[in-house]
């Protein structure tokens, strides 16, 4: 469907300092891209902008069902062989370049169809930092551009540092070069070879747009954000305008309305203060059925209760929601309120892959990880969580692409999770579990009215206003 059409309150030629700044936004068409910026589209007209801004998605059906309920939607289709609409989920025989064209082919003519045919005035495009191709579209409609980043300011700093002085520098555990803000050393496998080869391409694209901004908060990554504002001498905008986190998507709020608790909350309910352990690998991370089997067992061996959450069917497991007593409760093949279940007074530490959206998820509850990082800029935020952040510690080291592939034993699981829950440690995780609740309390004070992410978006907004000739 079309977005709704807004009565238009300036034009071109007499600016209206009343008229709002509509915000295009153009998520990538990956679950885990897709939400913080679904996230921030839906917190557009927040943090002070009072009334200043309005927002539309551009998305195809697919995704439109995740899309917050406040959010307006342009569905346009897409058209992939085999009708695969999430990149994430692409089988192995799919080709991912196929699918970024197939991509372009279907927004990019929507974006441009959207600035230009409306009465929205002033515009502006927020897009995801991998669809190169916003940037032009948004220049060539006269408009500003906004590249926003779905991985955090550490990971994105890591990788230009890399990119400028040379991945060989990492062909054995190194600090990662450049000047970067804390010594943190690296491996090289732990930098996403593919990323790295279009990183290129994506900064170039970047290059044309007015602004970057980060899912992050200042108090996490500003110094990182500063290291990526003027590592290569550019004069970019950088802004930390997060954590943004999307809320329960159309589909599910259909489902769930006038509903009960959740089951899954109803058993946290049960359950003593700090005590669980919740381990979820994303959406889609999928784990071989010989690494389900040994970690359902580290769970068990750990003797911690723990709550098991495996979103989409995986070999071994299909649709699964049981409580063990004296152990946890697996659920399998469905959704479930990571947000809450990490906000849950019970939870008390996280097995995770270290995707930035669970990350965040993490840090805003005030909960510490235990890491297990698989794929793309994974390890990276490990690397943050463990040896800067100092609220994570490792399932396992990787010092090698075998180390990644092998499938870790249940003793490491049952020892990561004690690390977490039990008193092995003592004062260290005492620290530990301190520290991540301080960043937690620094979260919801960024986003709060006059703090620094609700400052810097509104200061964004006044900056693409301005930009129009609007005061």
């Amino acid at each position: 469907m079309r977005a709704k059409t807004a009565t238009a309150t300036g034009s071109r030629s007499r600016p209206d300092a009343a008229a709002p700044l509509h915000l295009v936004f153009v998520p990538f068409l990956a679950r885990s891209h897709f939400a913080p910026l679904a996230a921030a589209a839906a917190a557009a007209a927040s943090c002070g902008s009072n009334g200043s801004t309005s927002a539309v998605i551009i998305t195809t059906p697919h995704f439109a069902a995740l899309a917050p309920p406040s959010v307006l939607v342009r569905m346009v289709p897409l058209r992939f062989p085999g009708g695969h609409a999430d990149f994430s989920l692409l089988p192995d025989e799919a080709s991912a370049a196929a699918f970024f064209a197939a991509a372009e082919d279907a927004l990019a003519p929507a974006l441009a169809e959207t600035i230009l045919n409306n009465s929205y005035r002033p515009v502006a495009v927020v897009s995801d930092a991998v669809l190169h191709w916003a940037p032009r579209v948004a220049r060539r409609c006269g408009v500003p551009h906004v590249t926003f980043h779905t991985i955090g300011a550490f990971a994105a700093a890591s990788m230009v540092a890399v990119h400028l002085h040379g991945p060989e520098a990492l062909s054995d555990p190194a600090v990662v070069p450049g000047g970067f803000p804390v010594p943190v050393g690296l491996r090289g496998v732990h930098v996403n070879e593919e990323a790295l080869a279009h990183l290129p391409l994506f900064r170039a694209a970047e290059a044309k747009s007015y602004a970057v901004a980060f899912n992050s908060f200042s108090a996490l990554e500003a110094d990182f954000a500063e290291y990526y504002r003027t590592v290569d001498g550019s004069s970019k905008k950088v802004f930390l305008v997060g954590p943004r986190r999307p809320g329960t998507p159309r589909s599910e709020a259909a489902v769930a309305g006038g509903a009960e608790r959740d089951p899954i909350l109803r058993w946290l309910d049960d359950q003593e203060a700090g005590s669980v352990v919740y381990a979820c690998f994303g959406s889609t991370c999928g784990l071989s059925a010989d690494q389900l089997k040994e970690l359902g067992a580290g769970l068990r061996a750990s003797g911690v209760p723990f709550l098991w959450v495996i979103p989409t069917p995986t070999e071994g497991i299909g649709m699964e929601e049981r409580a063990y007593s004296g152990h946890g409760m697996v659920v399998a093949g469905r959704w479930a309120p990571q947000a809450e279940i990490l906000a849950h007074r019970a939870v008390g530490g996280f097995v995770s892959h270290c995707g930035w959206n669970s990350v965040l998820d993490a840090v805003c509850a005030g909960v510490p990880l235990a890491t297990w990082p698989l794929r793309a800029e994974q390890f990276l935020n490990e690397a943050f969580l463990v040896d800067v952040l100092r609220v994570g510690v490792r399932v396992r080291e990787v010092a090698s692409k075998e180390d990644v592939e092998a499938v870790v034993p249940a003793d490491a699981v049952a020892t990561a999770v004690g690390k977490l829950i039990g008193n092995s440690e003592g004062d260290e995780a005492a620290a530990r579990r301190a520290r991540v609740r301080e960043l937690g309390v620094a979260a919801r004070a960024a986003m709060a009215e006059g703090g620094s992410s609700c400052s810097d978006w509104a200061r964004l907004v006044g900056e693409l206003r301005a930009l129009h000739g609007y005061k």
